[in-house]
């Protein structure tokens, strides 16, 4: 592991333990501390902030490679340039639900829609 690797390593274990940190403390505002909580509520709790992690980097993964996409893109069926412009829809991951911004391309001579690879 060179030593990038390593500071992005300890930064994202740094965080982690701050959103960690964070949930504690709501969890403890809702007054889940002020008994013995059952395991399964802890979990749920930890489970949600992991879940909303993953929807927040599927989106920002997904602006990346949108941000990777060419501006033209050739039609897959008949080989005319397209230009390819932004499109943002809303998906279900198994997460829950993630607002995806996509390169899309219209080719009017086949009156179709393709999503362009990112090759």
């Amino acid at each position: 592991m060179d030593a990038k690797q390593a500071a992005r390593e300890a930064r994202k274990k740094e965080l982690l333990q701050e959103l960690a940190e964070i949930k504690i403390e709501e969890l403890r505002e809702q007054g889940v501390f002020s008994g013995v909580p059952h395991y399964s509520v802890l979990e749920q709790a930890a489970s949600a902030l992991g879940k909303e992690l993953s929807c927040l980097t599927q989106e920002r993964a997904a602006g990346e490679v949108r941000a990777e996409s060419a501006a033209e893109a050739v039609c897959p069926t008949c080989g005319t340039k397209c230009q390819v412009e932004t499109k943002r829809r809303e998906v279900a991951s198994i997460d829950g639900r993630v607002t995806l911004e996509e390169a899309a391309a219209y080719c009017p001579r086949c009156r179709r829609s393709f999503f362009p690879s990112a090759d």
